[in-house]
């Protein structure tokens, strides 16, 4: 089997950039979503939204407990309605067919702490609920949740940061329980590290190493590389779970900001994998147990 230089197999070449223009086109918009979210995480608002990190006993609490498993939240509910509906109203300028969700929600109670809860937990019944309630769709109502709740979960790892288990050996992120949503090959050692799209964690797993089943064997591991293109993008895929990772070469760690663009603007290499009949986990590994309630308003 031919191998590249970190020693996974190829799984095999692949067309380049032929639909690249009509890509850019289809996420441009959701870029003032991102940046709606981005800038609520990058503002410090709501550091003081961190709860206590919940007690772990080391011979009680499960190894393979995130540190938000066991989290009581309280939100500030002005803050987290208010960012709500600033996503709605940037979802409403990014529609095509000139209606909005915005006006009818004037006269309607939106539970954005509710909503809150729901997208940290992926309570995917819950949130069809709460968009019912709102007259807004369910499945657009899923995808303003997750942007809305990165500055909360973004806040936590940045406090939490040192105390990050560091014989983590999972998949999936030690602070949220998300998934990775890329991987950096980093610095000149070219050293694996996992990227969370919902926190901004960051943490190591081997090269030859599955994030969703933990396959080790290499001739089980593969990539697909962009025909033309250096091995500064790829893809992984395990050929056991049929899962697939975007990964990018980077001197230095990616911020929210980057992982979130540079995995919109990657959508090229997820319709690479999609084609050849790999995927992404629907549920994540671990289902965190965790409780977010209103707080007072902060002044």
């Amino acid at each position: 089997m031919q191998r590249t230089t970190s020693g996974l197999g190829i799984a095999g070449r692949v067309p380049g950039y032929e639909a690249q223009a009509q890509l850019e086109q289809a996420w441009r918009p959701w870029v003032k979503l991102l940046d709606v979210a981005v800038q609520a995480a990058e503002s410090g608002a709501w550091a003081s939204t961190v709860p206590q990190l919940p007690a772990q006993n080391s011979a009680a609490w499960p190894p393979y407990a995130p540190l938000l498993e066991g989290a009581s939240i309280r939100v500030d509910a002005r803050r987290a309605r208010k960012l709500v509906r600033e996503l709605i109203h940037a979802a409403d300028e990014a529609r095509e067919d000139g209606a909005g969700w915005s006006t009818g929600l004037r006269g309607r109670r939106l539970d954005a702490v509710g909503l809150l809860h729901a997208a940290i937990v992926r309570d995917h019944a819950a949130v069809t609920r709460i968009a019912t309630r709102a007259g807004i769709d369910a499945q657009a109502l899923e995808v303003i949740a997750q942007l809305a709740v990165m500055p909360l979960l973004h806040a936590c790892a940045e406090q939490w940061r040192e105390h990050i288990p560091s014989a983590w050996t999972h998949g999936y992120c030690p602070v949220c329980a998300a998934w990775p949503t890329l991987a950096e090959l980093r610095g000149l050692e070219r050293s694996r590290r996992l990227r969370c799209g919902r926190c901004a964690t960051d943490w190591p797993l081997p090269v030859l190493e599955c994030a969703y089943c933990g396959e080790t064997n290499h001739d089980q591991l593969g990539t697909l590389t962009p025909e033309g293109e250096s091995q500064t993008r790829r893809v992984e895929v395990c050929y056991t779970c049929k899962g697939y990772l975007k990964a990018f070469t980077t001197l230095r760690p990616m911020t929210l900001r980057t992982i979130a663009m540079t995995d919109l603007g990657s959508v090229d290499l997820d319709l690479i994998a999609q084609e050849r009949e790999y995927a992404r986990p629907s549920q994540y590994a671990h289902t965190l147990t965790i409780s977010v309630s209103r707080a007072s308003a902060s002044r």
